[in-house]
């Protein structure tokens, strides 16, 4: 490293407080704090900086050739993306932790960061990944092919669906004490909709194809729709639930979806708890392999940051999708796998032989039936897994499953994923 390269940080929040405290508390060798913005400069952050160092206005940041690195913390698309594209113009470097940015206008910023020979370090994006990412870096995406990737991607998700599973809260429950413990916002929206796992899934799909071409929709769910007696249900089953963001390479396409998910108890995913993340590989050659990281939080993300402005400072290789190249996203109809479905049906003889007769219309195989004792009056549940099974097909049954006068309510459905770790 030649020269102390000289950072400003815009955004000042939790995750921008604890990049400000590593740089000018603790400081970073190679590395100067020289600028920070944020449109509140008054409230007490436990760090007292010079009033020179402070700004509300980012083109101060932008337009002053003396800064050679914009740590951009401040999330959303705007003014992020102007601030990113702007940055890179006036001939710094990038690091951001913005990963719904990254998702949704990539391919815009990574040709930006190409076409003008800059850098940009996005691991703070994806926390919970971050080491799969650094080696992405190092040796490149072309040196594996990846067949299936299954990942817990949101510590919020993962913390509410464990307290449902280990305490019998409801979902409601569990969330209310995920936003007592800082654990997730006040508009949780993002996080149990599906979202936040949805951005990380696109940013991971363009870093394994190299491209950073926009992949279009995929299916999302969140889980707000969890019920506890599914959690119950699917640990009778051996299985956990978990929000999973998948992507399964099969011939020249891939299908990928965010969804909730039954997974083995005891694989590295399903016994996962609390806020953390998880991801499970399988490569070309069947081996397995996963990994384990916070999801989120101030010094987690905090730190990779730092390390992402050092392989900037010191000239390493930062992983991002470098080519325009397309891939195909597979029919979301057309994947095979297999399923949990809880029906609510009354009490009455010849309802399974209904159901059943329906299966057998979409060459639907059954693998195991459960018949649980009356939780309503009106209804007894009946737990069914499935062997392999087309999703089209699937839901075209339970569409007329739940048109039966004998079901009372709608069909839950879960897939059911074989993680191996």
């Amino acid at each position: 490293m030649a020269d102390m390269k000289k950072v400003a940080v815009i955004g000042w929040g939790t995750i921008g407080s604890g990049v400000v405290e590593l740089l000018y508390q603790k400081g970073i060798p190679g590395l100067e704090l020289v600028k920070v913005c944020d449109i509140d400069l008054e409230t007490d952050r436990g760090l007292t900086l010079p009033s020179g160092m402070l700004t509300n206005n980012w083109h101060e940041i932008t337009d002053d050739p003396a800064i050679d690195i914009v740590v951009e913390l401040i999330g959303g698309i705007e003014p992020a993306k102007t601030i990113q594209m702007e940055a890179l113009s006036k001939g710094k470097d990038v690091a951001t932790a913005n990963k719904k940015l990254l998702a949704k206008e990539g391919e815009l910023i990574f040709k930006h960061v190409l076409d003008l020979d800059r850098k940009i370090g996005i691991r703070a994006s994806f926390v919970g990944a971050h080491s799969f990412i650094h080696e992405l870096g190092l040796v490149g995406s072309e040196s594996k092919v990846y067949k299936r990737i299954y990942a817990i991607l949101n510590g919020t998700c993962n913390y509410i669906l464990s307290k449902m599973t280990g305490e019998g809260k409801s979902f409601d429950e569990a969330l209310k004490g995920a936003q007592a413990e800082g654990l997730a916002e006040a508009d949780p929206t993002d996080d149990i909709e599906g979202y936040d796992t949805e951005n990380k899934i696109r940013i991971l799909l363009g870093l394994i194809t190299n491209s950073y071409r926009y992949a279009g929709d995929f299916p999302v769910e969140g889980i707000k729709n969890i019920d506890v007696q599914d959690i119950l249900y699917a640990d009778e089953l051996g299985y956990s639930v978990k929000l999973i963001g998948v992507i399964e390479h099969f011939n020249i396409a891939y299908d990928v979806a965010v969804h909730p998910a039954l997974v083995p108890t005891m694989s590295l995913l399903g016994s996962l708890q609390g806020a953390y993340n998880g991801t499970e590989f399988e490569d070309e050659y069947g081996v397995v392999s996963g990994l384990i990281n916070p999801g989120a939080g101030k010094y987690p993300t905090s730190d990779t940051v730092i390390k992402d402005l050092l392989d900037i400072a010191h000239g390493r290789p930062l992983p991002i999708p470098s080519s325009p190249g397309e891939y195909r996203l597979g029919s979301p109809g057309d994947v095979h796998r297999r399923y949990y479905l809880r029906f609510s049906v009354a009490d009455q003889p010849g309802v399974l032989a209904q159901i059943t007769n329906i299966f057998w219309k979409y060459n639907i195989n059954i693998a195991a039936v459960i018949q649980k004792e009356a939780s309503q009056k009106d209804y007894v549940p009946i737990v069914m897994t499935t062997y392999l099974a087309r999703e089209g097909d699937v839901q075209s049954a339970i569409k007329e499953v739940n048109m039966l006068d004998v079901v009372k309510a709608e069909t839950r459905i879960l897939r059911i994923l074989d993680a191996s770790t």
